[in-house]
């Protein structure tokens, strides 16, 4: 006869440690994936709550600027603003400006002497057309 081993079967105890064994990663897995999911929800919900703080912040100032819109200050405001409207007695005063055109000058060449103590700009100031302006003169 041949020499066979002989296999004997596995106890139930070893079977039993090989199951429990695997049970346990695959608890540990679905837990680990439920606790990753839970973190995502949280992390979510963290957003939705700061963009509703955002939104609530946005809806309390167009509320408060809704309530100035229908106020008589505002209609006056826009009216003089935008359509230039004045009450009886007022004067519109809207300011034309006459440019002074420039005549070219021929390039020269600039020396410290011939340097003026007070140069006049060639773009004046408008000041002295308001004033007249607001006197009457024209």
């Amino acid at each position: 006869m041949r020499n066979r081993k002989q296999r004997l079967p596995n106890p139930p105890a070893d079977i039993m440690t090989v199951l429990a064994a695997i049970a346990t990663v695959f608890f540990l897995l679905a837990f680990g994936g439920k606790a990753v999911e839970a973190y995502r929800v949280q992390r979510y919900n963290a957003m939705l709550d700061a963009e509703l703080a955002a939104l609530q912040e946005e809806h309390e100032s167009l509320k408060a600027r809704l309530k100035y819109v229908q106020t008589p200050a505002y209609i006056e405001q826009v009216a003089r603003e935008q359509y230039k409207w004045v009450k009886p007695g007022e004067n519109l005063v809207i300011p034309i400006f006459q440019h002074r055109p420039v005549a070219p000058t021929p390039p020269t060449t600039i020396t410290p002497s011939a340097i003026p103590a007070t140069s006049s700009s060639p773009y004046s100031s408008y000041w002295p057309e308001w004033f007249n302006l607001l006197k009457g003169k024209r």
